[in-house]
């Protein structure tokens, strides 16, 4: 990098010239009106607020752009910005393989003018400010110190949490209070009037800050370390949390950010998150971290937890029935034949902590199993009476949820114990022998309190 005392210098006569550029042209800032969100205590969107905006952008880079270009302090400054961290970003910004035009980019050209637009943002007016000046120049270099670091922010729906301002992080992923403007380019507030629901209980965000040399692999290494922040609060806490589009540098005011991964979420139940569930969160996070679910051994795993965070999203109480019972049999049961009573008395040894819990389990799993099956064959919902208690199919979906999160939870522990292409089967022959060995059963217990 370059001499930052020499460099602020220079930064500073060019913003005095152009603030004297400004003044003489004043008569030809323009300004606009912009929707504006407004937020409850609790950091929900409240209503739109109508202000009044100065627009210094297009005063800058449209109508003073050529005169400013002209100044010799211009010139002095842009000779700053030819050392190699310029030359790998500018490759960087020329490596995006879906833009198929032949333009080339130079993105340091404008970068002065950008400062003089967010100067002139918050000093609001043309006199010069050396406190607004030495803020925004620190800010202005941590981004030239750090210029191949993207920022990649996505929306957190169905979340509430106690958190302050504060924000969190697991496992490099942060969560923390959305800001206004992200609020306004999530909702694309200077178009749209008719928010969704979502939009309503929308107060948090997650992010991830990340460095490379390409526009495109940042985005697939974020999505899933997201996802996976999604799999761990779905495995802490009731609730189904889901990110949306993925939004990259949106709060970065020198360079254009974009999103990519558009998505589709529907408003429902939110989980809630409390400050003191962190721990226990991390745990969960390095518990998926610690398995590899590239290698076709933990498949059964994987399995388990996409169709317990699928069962999560559905709308249809038959829907969540089938996938949970997928997730459970991926675990229980991963070979066929006498399926309802493996999967039965596996799940109940396993979760059951004494012997009435057992029965109730054992009972209602190979139940639901008898539900499931009449479903899938064409028969609708079979009667739901359980060990003589009368079931709702939300009663059922609730249960089953439970079991299943706590039957992923305890798999996690236990796989990196296992090893070999048929690890489930033999996990499954463990609960097998534990079902008629107590001794057995006590070792498997002691195994997961170890964990």
């Amino acid at each position: 990098m370059f001499n930052k005392i020499i460099f602020k210098k220079s930064l500073n006569k060019f913003i005095n010239d152009g603030l004297t550029i400004c003044q003489n042209n004043s008569d030809n800032l323009k300004s606009y009106e912009q929707n504006w969100p407004v937020f409850f205590s609790n950091g929900k969107y409240k209503k739109i607020k109508i202000q009044n905006i100065s627009d210094y952008n297009f005063f800058i880079n449209k109508t003073l752009n050529k005169s400013l270009y002209k100044l010799p302090s211009y010139q002095i400054l842009i000779k700053f910005f030819v050392t190699s961290e310029f030359k790998n970003y500018n490759k960087k910004l020329n490596s995006n393989h879906h833009d198929k035009s032949d333009t080339q980019f130079n993105f340091a050209k404008n970068l002065p003018l950008k400062f003089l637009v967010n100067y002139l943002e918050e000093n609001k007016n043309f006199r010069f400010n050396k406190k607004i000046f030495d803020t925004i120049f620190n800010g202005f270099y941590l981004f030239l110190e750090n210029i191949l670091q993207d920022e990649y922010v996505t929306p957190l729906f169905n979340f509430e949490s106690d958190l302050s301002l504060k924000e969190i992080t697991v496992s490099d992923v942060g969560i923390r209070k959305i800001n206004a403007f992200e609020f306004f380019v999530f909702t694309h507030l200077d178009q749209n009037y008719q928010l969704s629901n979502k939009f309503y209980n929308l107060s948090h965000v997650m992010f991830l800050k990340y460095s490379s040399t390409d526009l495109n692999s940042g985005y697939d290494f974020v999505k899933l370390k997201f996802e996976s922040l999604i799999d761990s609060l779905s495995l802490l806490e009731p609730g189904n949390p889901k990110f949306g589009t993925i939004y990259r540098n949106v709060n970065n005011s020198w360079i254009h950010h974009d999103s990519r991964y558009e998505m589709d979420v529907n408003d429902q139940k939110p989980m809630f998150f409390q400050k003191k569930q962190l721990s226990n969160l991390l745990k969960i996070s390095k518990l998926l971290e610690n398995i590899d679910f590239s290698k076709k051994e933990n498949n059964f795993i994987e399995i388990s937890k996409r169709r317990f965070t699928s069962a999560l999203s559905r709308n249809s109480a038959i829907d969540q029935l089938i996938d949970l019972m997928i997730s459970l049999e991926s675990l229980y049961a991963p070979n066929p034949g006498e399926i309802s009573v493996r999967l039965a008395n596996r799940s109940s040894t396993l979760l059951a902590s004494n012997d009435d819990v057992r029965e109730d389990y054992w009972l209602f799993i190979k139940k639901v199993y008898n539900i499931r099956s009449g479903i899938v064959h064409g028969d609708g919902v079979r009667n739901t009476e359980i060990n003589g208690k009368q079931y709702s199919l939300e009663d059922i979906i609730l249960k089953l949820v439970d079991l299943a999160r706590e039957s992923i939870l305890i798999y996690l522990k236990l796989a990196n114990q296992y090893s070999g292409n048929n690890k489930v089967e033999k996990i499954c022959d463990d609960l097998d022998r534990a079902l008629i060995n107590k001794n057995k059963l006590k070792r498997l217990r002691k195994q997961l309190l170890d964990n």
